[in-house]
């Protein structure tokens, strides 16, 4: 790869039927470095992360920012990138016919069994973050992780699995959660949504998005998007990180809660989310 980065793949058997590729990106030289998690939205698969075009959307999208594993490796990090359920080899293909979105079938059956995609796909990080507690970055590709420093990203759907994985599971160190956060009174229960790729059933019995940050405290979380986002607008990201400040200020953490805004659409802005997240975490250093 390009600027002396290297990439290796694996497979993971995340739950019986569900093998995964799992892709690492990272700069060569360097020891122990800090993981960051990286998922990609409604798009064509985790390829696009390291800059990989295969779709004629692809390149726009990784012109836009999408290459979130190089930034990331850039930067110093061990980028981990998994591909998602519905995405890239993961995609439904048994099926017939299929329907228009990508998710929705697969969604359905997750209804259907009592679960969800977004659980589903929350617990396949859970699995991930089993594979590198067991040092599985060392022993299956030789790379030395900071297992106390495994962050998480994503932009749009991928985002929304980043918080929601790391609500549940505390080994996440932190998050970068751009295009994502919102009301789910204010975006999916207000218009029309053929994906289903953020519904829970009975969610809103329970709790909201300012909950689901809250989670999250005191751990450093991130959340980024454009004024101008036309599913989840940054008037969003700031109506729901300043209620769930209430909870970082209760932990005494609230310098690890951050809110900031980007001029533009839906999309990822690599040139402010990654200076303000190594603000929240301290930089790459071990």
């Amino acid at each position: 790869m390009l600027g002396g980065l290297k990439r290796r793949r694996v497979y993971l058997r995340l739950w019986s039927g569900a093998d995964t590729p799992v892709d690492a990106v990272w700069r060569e030289g360097g020891g122990r470095r800090p993981v960051m998690i990286c998922l990609q939205g409604t798009n064509s698969g985790s390829h696009l992360s390291w800059g990989e075009t295969r779709m004629p959307p692809d390149p726009a999208k990784v012109a836009g920012g999408g290459d979130y594993a190089r930034q990331a490796a850039a930067r110093g990090y061990i980028a981990i990138c998994l591909e998602q359920s519905c995405f890239g080899e993961r995609a439904e293909r048994h099926i017939k016919p299929r329907s228009a979105s990508s998710t929705i079938d697969t969604a359905n059956h997750a209804f259907l069994l009592g679960r969800s995609l977004l659980g589903e796909r929350a617990a396949d990080v859970s699995s991930l973050m089993d594979w590198l507690a067991a040092d599985g970055a060392g022993r299956d590709l030789g790379l030395a992780a900071d297992i106390e420093r495994v962050f998480i990203m994503g932009n749009s759907a991928g985002g929304s699995v980043a918080l929601y994985a790391a609500a549940l599971d505390t080994r996440i160190a932190g998050v970068l959660a751009s295009g994502c956060v919102g009301f789910v009174r204010d975006t999916i229960a207000r218009r029309r949504d053929d994906s289903a790729q953020n519904v829970v059933p009975g969610l809103l019995n329970w709790l909201e998005t300012d909950d689901v940050v809250g989670l999250v405290a005191p751990r450093p979380l991130l959340a980024i998007s454009g004024t101008r986002d036309h599913i989840f607008p940054y008037a969003g990201v700031a109506a729901v990180t300043e209620s769930a400040r209430r909870v970082y200020q209760a932990m005494r953490a609230e310098g690890n809660l951050a809110a900031v805004s980007a001029n533009g659409p839906h999309r990822f802005y690599p040139e402010i989310a990654w200076p303000a997240f190594e603000r929240l975490v301290g930089g790459t250093s071990s």
